[in-house]
């Protein structure tokens, strides 16, 4: 067991020398070492109770694991009964029994100790908790997905779903494809990248939905017939708008951050690195959302890629700040857009100051209509 918390980067520690003799004062010697070795004792309940008393009263330690012999099977109303009753207290305790007792195990679950079959088990959901440091509160409310079958908005209204939220995005015009003939008034300069405009679309490139470094109102009318005829053939969509954004650099580097309510664990946000190559690499830190800034610069730290966002080999920094005000601002989806199943701004951006996101997908919920 020390071996498996130790491989997880957990510091395991033993009892100080004073802790020890007021342990042995009340009945319960262990050796100075790592392991608090309770010996035969370990069986008798009132040992269990008073070593695991002085353990989580003294100050030094933040869990205790406890681990049990074959007492737990074959008397269960010794350790582990003594166990089970200290499952309430501030520093929590675990429980791993060798060999394996069901019957244990379930007497120290219902009583507030989570119990555990192997060491390795035990390790890791330990090493999961204490990796976590700041509690998140999620209303129950929203704490699974919303019902109402999923609809995609395309990335216009996408995009305005996290402005609202407060992730920062690039500007755009929409243009009908009726009105290509005509000039169209941009907000901004060229070069310009033409992207389809369709909720039909969840990757446009895919399907040669977007061009890049268009120069001109000429080039502007090319970019978008091509990209009608490249979406017709190749996704059967038709396109009626397309979206003209200004051309970005990458600036230091790009992410990806998402959003998804899921069954089983709720509202969770997702930092990855970015790019069209954001889903081959298994890169990724992950938390329930929402998230505070403390916790978004923890995600940063995480994801290896995120290391040339530092100013990796003397290259400029990227402002990690504005990054980690962005993740929590999508995070903010889960109390301010509850309706939103899925969303993701891909790629992000991160330049020595400010973040930019590029694009964006949005899925929600589609309103219920009455009968």
């Amino acid at each position: 067991m020390v071996d498996q918390l130790a491989l997880r980067g957990l510091s395991v520690r033993g009892p100080s020398h004073d802790l020890v003799e007021r342990m042995a004062s009340t009945g319960a010697p262990v050796p100075h070492s790592l392991i608090a070795d309770l010996g035969l004792a370990g069986a008798r309940h009132d040992v269990v109770s008073a070593a695991l008393a002085e353990l989580q009263d003294s100050g030094e330690f933040d869990l205790v694991v406890f681990v049990i012999g074959s007492s737990a099977r074959l008397n269960p109303e010794l350790a582990v009964q003594a166990l089970a009753e200290r499952g309430r207290h501030a520093v929590p305790v675990v429980g791993f029994a060798l060999p394996e007792a069901p019957d244990a195990a379930a007497l120290l679950a219902s009583s507030g100790v989570p119990a555990f079959r192997t060491p390795e088990s035990c390790a890791d959901a330990v090493a999961a908790a204490f990796s976590r440091r700041s509690a998140t509160v999620v209303p129950e409310r929203v704490t699974g997905p919303p019902a109402g079958a999923p609809e995609l908005l395309d990335e216009q209204a996408s995009a305005e779903v996290l402005a609202g939220v407060g992730v920062p995005m690039l500007p755009a015009v929409v243009i009908k494809t009726a009105s290509l003939d005509d000039d169209v008034a941009l907000t901004f300069g060229f070069p310009v990248v033409v992207k389809a405009l369709s909720d039909q679309l969840a990757h446009k490139t895919d399907a040669g939905g977007v061009v890049l470094d268009v120069t001109d109102q000429d080039g502007l009318r090319r970019a978008a017939r091509r990209i009608i005829d490249d979406v017709a053939t190749k996704a059967d969509v038709v396109v009626d708008r397309v979206l003209v954004q200004p051309m970005a650099s990458a600036g230091v580097g790009e992410v990806l951050i998402g959003y998804r309510r899921t069954v089983d664990v709720g509202p969770v946000v997702v930092l990855s690195t970015g790019g069209v190559t954001a889903e081959i690499y298994d890169d990724t830190a992950v938390r329930l959302a929402p998230v505070d800034h403390a916790t978004a610069r923890e995600m940063i730290a995480e994801v290896r890629g995120s290391k040339v966002l530092a100013g990796y080999r003397g290259a400029p920094a990227g402002d990690l700040d504005a990054l980690a005000d962005a993740i929590v601002a999508l995070s903010r989806l889960t109390v301010e857009q509850p309706s939103v199943i899925e969303a993701e701004a891909n790629p992000v951006c991160v330049h020595t100051c400010g973040v930019i996101a590029l694009d964006a997908l949005v899925r929600r919920a589609s309103p219920t209509r009455p009968a």
